[in-house]
């Protein structure tokens, strides 16, 4: 089959999903990382910081394992363009077997009127400044905007590849996420602690941020995702959910469940798909998606009993279930033995995936996740 064809198999098999129609078999998205390097032998800090490899990696990866969609094609892990800025953030350990993330706040609590004011002179003046190693010259500078600029090249060509010559659709795609602006403010500008302490002390400060974030940041990035061709992707509109960890119920329904409405809103409204990966869980909140209509939503949950998540909404398309636990250290025998069990008490709007970000070396064992992959391509349920 080329991949023309491919593609638009693979497409069928994602709207069948997401509309709850039954399909000659369940199509299966990678939740695969950094395992991917480990399992070749690779140590991170050679293969991150090398495009060559990255890219055969993740080449052999589809043509071993032949998974439908990918959340990541190599480029989770922009290591080059920290590396040029001075290491910030992302970090390869010293071992070579994992990546490290810090919480670190670029914006504090009492300058969120001064973002508000001047967004461009705030993130030249203050923000870029607590990003970057201090003292950073300007030939240091010049030479990260053209890691940048390769780093951009490489996912881009990387799309290219699973799209056009292997038909595979793509999960997250950087022209299609759309982040709350709590998840914004969580993951990049403000940090875990940060965002923590201002919803218990900040709140009016907080309010009136989110408000201008939605209206600069947000609704532009809703639009566009609204307006791009969505062939290759298993929705034209993502989010990522990851701030709702620290939300209590009450705290979701203020600060959090108001713009993701207006995105599902301006979705259904376009008649386009939603995709949601949610690391944590999220089944505490599922009063929320219970009026969500079949067809326009499947949720990606990483800790949530996937089985109790179709009881308690059973008109939102699943992924995931797969246990790290058995990929890592089960027999092949009772790997499949659950993958069937997913399937057939999943059945009509369920996509097979794993529970967890694969990201360590004993997240899987190849023979075991080889071997579970060709039952799940195989089986008829």
């Amino acid at each position: 089959m080329d991949a023309k064809a491919a593609l638009a198999e693979r497409m069928e098999l994602f709207d069948n999903a997401y509309a709850f129609k039954h399909n000659k078999r369940v199509p299966m998205t990678a939740n695969f990382f950094t395992w991917k390097y480990l399992d070749t032998g690779y140590n991170l800090n050679v293969a991150l910081r090398d495009y060559d490899i990255l890219e055969k990696v993740n080449r052999e990866f589809h043509e071993t394992f032949l998974f439908d969609a990918y959340s990541d094609m190599g480029g989770r892990n922009a290591i080059r363009v920290s590396d040029a800025l001075g290491g910030y953030f992302h970090h390869v350990d010293e071992s070579g077997e994992f990546v490290r993330a810090d919480d670190r706040c670029l914006i504090e609590a009492d300058e969120y009127k001064d973002y508000i004011a001047d967004q461009v002179a705030f993130n030249w003046s203050k923000a870029f400044k607590r990003y970057v190693k201090p003292g950073l010259t300007l030939a240091e500078l010049g030479n990260a905007m053209m890691e940048f600029m390769a780093y951009g090249q490489f996912t881009q060509k990387m799309q290219q590849i699973f799209t056009e010559e292997y038909g595979t659709l793509c999960t997250i795609p950087m022209t299609a996420i759309v982040m709350t602006p709590l998840e914004n403010l969580f993951n990049m500008l403000r940090g875990i602690k940060g965002v923590a302490l201002d919803i218990r002390k900040n709140r009016s400060e907080l309010q009136e941020i989110m408000d201008y974030m939605w209206a600069t940041q947000c609704e532009p990035a809703l639009q566009n995702a609204l307006s791009i061709d969505p062939t290759g992707l298993v929705a034209p509109v993502t989010t990522v959910f990851l701030a709702h960890s620290i939300l209590s119920v009450k705290q979701f329904e203020e600060l959090y469940w108001p713009y993701l409405k207006r995105i599902f809103d301006a979705a259904q409204a376009a008649d386009r798909r939603v995709y949601i990966f949610s690391e944590a869980e999220m089944l505490r909140f599922a009063e929320f998606f219970e009026d969500i209509p079949k067809g326009t939503l499947l949720i990606h949950p990483e800790q949530d009993d996937i089985f109790e998540f179709r009881r308690r909404l059973p008109n939102i398309a699943i992924a995931g279930g797969m246990p790290t636990h058995l990929l890592g250290h089960a027999s092949v025998q009772e790997c499949i033995d659950y993958a069937k069990k997913l399937i057939d008490e999943l059945g009509e709007g369920y996509v097979f995936s794993q529970d967890k970000m694969m990201s360590y070396r004993d997240d899987a064992k190849h023979e075991n996740l080889l071997a579970t992959n060709q039952f799940v391509l195989e089986y008829a349920y």
